[in-house]
């Protein structure tokens, strides 16, 4: 079983700063580590 720390985001293609490019992926880490529901993640990221 994979955890948090195995993955590593992939950024492939940005239109925006490094330091909000590394705020959405924080961002999306506390979500995917929160929740389990796909919904739930959505809805956080979007917070």
């Amino acid at each position: 079983q994979s955890t948090m720390s195995d993955r590593k985001a992939v950024i492939k293609n940005a239109d925006m700063s490094e330091d909000m490019q590394q705020d959405a992926v924080e961002c999306a880490t506390q979500a995917l580590e929160k929740y389990n529901i796909e919904k739930d993640i959505a809805a956080h990221i979007k917070k």
